[in-house]
C-alpha cells in the first residue's frame, strides 16, 4: 500500500501558459535518465499522451492531458524503485493546470513496499527538483503569499512585516525562523539548503544580527521566540497566545549535539509529514479531469449508440450515475491518503524519536499567569538569587503580560552565578557581569548603571534594604517597551562573597528622566 510522503500544491504565473513549468518537469526528467540511468539517447513530451518506452525495467513514465474549453491540465505519473532498497518504489504524480493568468501545480511523492521485509526505510529526500527551479525562477504563490526557494533575511525594517506575517489568518505554509547565537555567530543549519529543501511547503527566514532576536522576544514574548542558535517551526494559526509546545523550537545545543543535517532533516520531515496530511487536492484540476472524461465518456457513447446496439441503452442510463460515483471515488480517494499520512505522523508521535533526534524538554509545564508566579517559581529553582521582600512585592503588583520573560532573566542570573564562579576558580577572575549578560543575549536589554540624572533626582526609588543597609540596586534588566502591561524591570546587585544574585525589584519600570 503506498503511502503519501510528500505533497505541495501552488500557482505560478502563466505568462507563458503551463509550457515554462513542464519544460521544467521534462528537463527533471530527462536529465535524470540521461545522467543517473546512463541513457544518453532517453527523451520525453509531457504532452504526448500514453506510456513512455523506452525506461528501464521496474519503471514506469506517461503522461495524460484533460482539454475542457480553455482550461487545460497535464498529469504526469512516474515511478521508479528505491536506488538504495530495492523493496521500496517510489512514485510521482504531477498534475499541471492552465487557469487563466495562473497555473496551477501540485505535486505529490508516495512510496510503498513491493517486497515484505520488516526493516526500516531509510527516507532522505526534499523537494523534488523541478518544484525547487520552478519556486526559483518563476513567482509562486500559496493563495495570495509569494514563495521561492531561496531563505529570506530578515532585517530591523522587516520585524514587522515579519509578525504580519506569522499573525495573518492568510498564511498557509509555516515558517522556519533561524536566529543566530548570542555573540554573534550564524545559525549553524544551512539556510540555503534548508529553504530548498522545503520549497513550496515552507518559508525560510534567516536572523543574522543577535540584537534583532531580542527585539522579536520583546514582541512575541521569551517562550514563543527563537534566540541563541536555535530553529522554531511557525505553524500557520500562530498567535502571541499561542502554546510555545504547538510551534516546536529546537534548540542551538541540541542542533550542536547532533549536528545540523541531522537538525535540518527532523525539521524537514516534520514538515513534509504535516504537508501530506493537510493535503487537498486542487478543485480546479480535479473538476478538469472529471469534466474532460465525462465528455470522453459521452463521445464514446454517442458513437456506440449509432451502431443501435440496445445494450448502449443502458449504459446510458447509468452514466449519469458515473459520473457522480467517479467524484466520490475521487473525494475517498483524497481522503484515503489523508488517513494514511496521518497515521503515518501519530504513529511516528507516539512512538518517540531516535535517540540522535532526541531534544531536552523541561519537565514542569513553564506557563505562568502573573509575574508573582514566576517569581516564586524562579525563587525555588534558582539557588544562586536571593528575591528581597521589596521584589516580591513588587511582582505582586506588575500587570506585565510576559511572566514567562520574568523567570527565564532571573533563571539567566543563577546561570551567570555558577559561570562567573567557575571563570574565578579557573581564570582567577569571574569576568565581567556585563559580559556575561551579553552572552546569554541580554546585552541590549541590560545595564550596570543608571543615569547620572536619574540616580539624583530618583535615587531613593533604586534604594533596597539588604544585609541591614540601604543599597543601590543599579544593574537591571528591561524587558519590553511601553506600559507596564508590555514593560517590565528587574534590579539587582552582585554580592561576591556570598555568590547571591540579590534582586531588590521586579516590574513596573522604575521611574526615569523619560517617564
Amino acid at each position: 500500500m503506498a503511502r503519501l510522503v510528500y505533497a505541495c500544491r501552488f500557482d505560478v504565473a502563466a505568462e507563458n501558459g503551463i509550457a515554462s513549468v513542464l519544460s521544467t518537469y521534462q528537463d527533471w526528467i530527462v536529465r535524470h535518465y540521461q545522467g543517473r540511468r546512463q541513457l544518453p539517447d532517453f527523451n520525453f513530451d509531457p504532452e504526448v499522451v500514453g506510456a513512455q518506452e523506452g525506461v528501464p525495467e521496474r519503471h514506469s513514465l506517461s503522461s495524460s492531458v484533460y482539454q475542457d474549453g480553455d482550461e487545460r491540465v497535464v498529469r504526469i505519473r512516474w515511478s521508479f524503485p528505491d536506488d538504495n532498497d530495492d523493496g521500496l518504489r517510489w512514485a510521482n504524480e504531477v498534475r499541471v493546470g492552465q487557469f487563466g493568468d495562473r497555473c496551477g501545480v501540485e505535486h505529490l511523492i508516495s512510496i510503498e513496499s513491493v517486497e515484505y521485509s520488516v526493516s526500516p526505510a531509510r527516507l532522505l529526500f526534499g523537494s523534488p527538483r523541478a518544484v525547487r527551479d520552478i519556486c526559483t525562477k518563476t513567482p509562486a504563490f500559496i493563495g495570495e503569499m509569494q514563495v521561492k526557494a531561496e531563505p529570506y533575511t530578515l532585517e530591523q525594517e522587516g520585524l514587522n512585516d515579519l509578525l504580519a506575517l506569522l499573525t495573518s489568518d492568510l498564511r498557509r505554509l509555516p515558517v522556519v525562523l533561524l536566529s543566530p547565537y548570542a555573540r554573534g555567530e550564524l545559525n549553524q543549519i544551512d539556510p540555503a539548503k534548508l529553504a530548498r529543501n522545503l520549497a513550496g511547503v515552507a518559508v525560510v527566514v534567516r536572523v543574522d544580527d543577535p540584537e534583532l532576536t531580542w527585539d522579536f522576544a520583546d514582541e512575541v514574548g521569551r517562550q514563543l521566540s527563537c534566540f541563541n542558535g536555535a530553529a522554531r517551526i511557525y505553524w500557520p494559526g500562530f498567535s502571541k497566545e499561542s502554546d510555545p509546545r504547538s510551534h516546536r523550537l529546537f534548540f542551538g545545543a541540541w542542533i550542536e549535539q547532533v549536528g545540523p543535517e541531522v537538525a535540518a532533516r527532523t525539521i524537514e520531515r516534520a514538515i513534509f509529514a504535516v504537508a501530506a496530511f493537510r493535503y487537498v487536492p486542487d478543485g480546479r484540476i480535479a473538476d478538469v479531469i472529471r469534466r474532460a472524461d465525462a465528455a470522453e465518456r459521452q463521445k464514446l457513447l454517442v458513437e456506440k449508440k449509432e451502431t443501435g446496439d440496445d445494450f448502449w441503452a443502458d449504459y446510458e442510463r447509468d452514466l449519469a450515475r458515473l459520473d457522480e460515483v467517479e467524484k466520490r471515488l475521487g473525494d475517498l480517494e483524497a481522503e484515503n491518503a489523508n488517513l494514511r499520512a496521518n497515521q503515518q505522523v501519530f504513529f511516528a508521535a507516539g512512538a518517540g524519536a531516535p535517540d540522535e533526534l532526541a531534544q531536552p524538554v523541561e519537565s514542569e509545564d513553564l506557563s505562568f499567569s502573573s509575574v508573582a508566579e514566576a517569581v516564586q517559581a524562579a525563587a525555588k529553582r534558582c539557588n544562586n538569587v536571593e528575591i528581597l521582600d521589596t521584589a516580591a512585592s513588587a511582582a505582586e503588583a506588575s500587570p506585565f503580560q510576559r511572566p514567562y520573560d520574568i523567570f527565564k532573566a532571573l533563571t539567566d542570573l543563577d546561570e551567570i552565578v555558577e559561570a562567573w564562579s567557575k571563570n574565578r576558580e579557573e581564570k582567577g577572575s569571574g569576568g565581567d557581569l556585563l559580559q556575561h549578560l551579553r552572552d546569554r543575549g541580554w546585552g541590549k536589554r541590560s545595564s550596570m548603571h543608571i543615569s547620572d540624572t536619574t540616580r539624583g533626582k530618583f535615587r531613593a526609588h533604586y534604594e533596597f534594604e539588604y544585609q541591614g543597609q540601604k543599597l543601590l540596586f543599579e544593574p537591571h534588566i528591561t524587558i519590553g517597551a511601553g506600559d507596564p502591561n508590555s514593560c517590565a524591570s528587574i534590579h539587582f546587585i552582585f554580592d561576591q562573597e556570598r555568590l547571591k544574585m540579590v534582586v531588590g525589584h521586579v516590574g513596573k519600570h522604575l521611574p526615569n528622566t523619560k517617564t
